[in-house]
């Protein structure tokens, strides 16, 4: 059995512009985790999939053929994987490209990056968190030598070819953990060369995506990540495409906001790099206005009156705050003084916020055997 837990994430600044190819974001990785394991299949090549959002049981997954690699019977639950079909299926392409022998194989998925009593969505990535677990999973399973680099474009290819349109920070932050500055590649460019026939897959995880960077950077030294949940679920696909809209017709001012933003992250990379909180602290409220700014131009609700309650209450403690990812609801960020921690949740609960007391998640965290026995059952009848 091979078990990997994979951290949940959160945007601290660059939402928004990180979806434009080079857009900028630092994310943290905190310690919410959903779970993939990996046993032997009940019988040669067959392939089955249990996770809470397709019921109790097991989804076996269609026989492979010629042009089906990872489908399932029920459009319900093909839905439900999309993220976990696709991983597969990019992983049994690298296996056949190397020339090994296609596993069968028991996924079983466990989520607790939601509310535990109501289910409800926190906002902490699971769609990100659940690419990166079936990856990493099965590359162990199958023995791939895959540096965090290769694992990193293994991950987005899966998510990007899901939702083209997503900027893949959560995957980042997700898989390397801890606090990661992010730069976004050229989607588009990615997925014309993935397209041509002739292009191996092996090929595009060796080579240098345009314009994509992923590492991780130094918390700020003495400033406390604290995170509060405004209680309401976003949408982030809805509010993306109402944002777009909202200012198609005015390109300038939209292309203004993604220079200042990505100017806006390079300072805070910088200030996370040299130990200078105080420039951390200025840059991330810049990021909060900068979101403020373009939500008002395009008249989409990026920041909630639940959201607005959260920063406000912070800054009249002298902390920073600021929504997180794409607002609209989910959570917000504040920055803080260890001495104000307990009042700052103290004041947020009062303003019907849910500290969530997170704690960030500094390295990936595997659990469980991954030894070549582990890998030898799988190829088991």
């Amino acid at each position: 059995m091979i078990t990997v837990d994979v951290p949940g994430k959160l945007y601290i600044a660059g939402e928004y512009a990180v979806l434009e190819p080079g857009g900028a974001a630092v994310l943290v990785a905190v310690d919410r985790y959903l779970t993939v394991a990996v046993g032997p299949a009940q019988a040669p090549s067959r392939r089955t999939v249990t996770t809470a959002r397709t019921g109790p049981g097991p989804v076996e997954l269609l026989p492979r053929t010629a042009t089906t690699v990872a489908a399932v019977a029920d459009p319900a639950d093909a839905a439900a994987l999309r993220h976990v079909l696709t991983a597969v299926e990019l992983v049994e392409r690298l296996a056949a490209e190397r020339g090994d022998e296609l596993l069968g194989f028991h996924l079983e998925i466990r989520s607790a990056l939601d509310d535990a009593a109501t289910g409800r969505k926190f906002g902490l990535g699971s769609s990100g968190a659940v690419t990166v677990g079936v990856v990493r999973a099965l590359a162990r399973a199958y023995r791939f030598d895959l540096d965090d680099d290769a694992l990193l474009r293994l991950a987005l290819l899966t998510a990007f070819a899901v939702d083209p349109r997503c900027s893949g920070g959560d995957v980042a932050a997700s898989l390397l953990g801890g606090w990661v500055a992010y730069r976004a590649p050229d989607r588009a460019r990615v997925a014309a060369q993935f397209a041509q026939p002739d292009t191996k897959l092996t090929d595009l995880l060796w080579q240098p995506w345009p314009e994509l960077s992923a590492r991780r950077v130094p918390a700020p030294r003495a400033l406390r990540l604290e995170v509060g949940w405004s209680g309401q679920p976003a949408v982030s696909s809805g509010l993306v495409e109402l944002l777009r809209n909202g200012i198609a017709g005015d390109s300038a001012a939209y292309s203004r906001f993604v220079v200042a933003s990505n100017s806006c992250v390079a300072t805070l990379v910088a200030a996370l790099e040299s130990g200078d909180d105080a420039s951390v602290g200025t840059a991330v409220a810049t990021a909060g206005a900068l979101l403020r700014a373009v939500s008002a131009l395009a008249g989409v609700p990026i920041e909630t009156p639940a959201l607005a309650a959260l920063r406000t209450t912070a800054d009249a403690l002298g902390a920073v705050a600021k929504s997180s990812g794409a607002g609209g609801g989910d959570c917000g960020i504040a920055l803080v003084a260890s001495a104000d921690v307990a009042q700052l949740r103290q004041q947020w609960r009062a303003a019907g916020i849910t500290p969530l007391e997170l704690l960030v998640h500094q390295s990936f965290s595997a659990k469980g055997n991954s030894s070549d026995d582990s890998v030898a059952d799988l190829r088991q009848p």
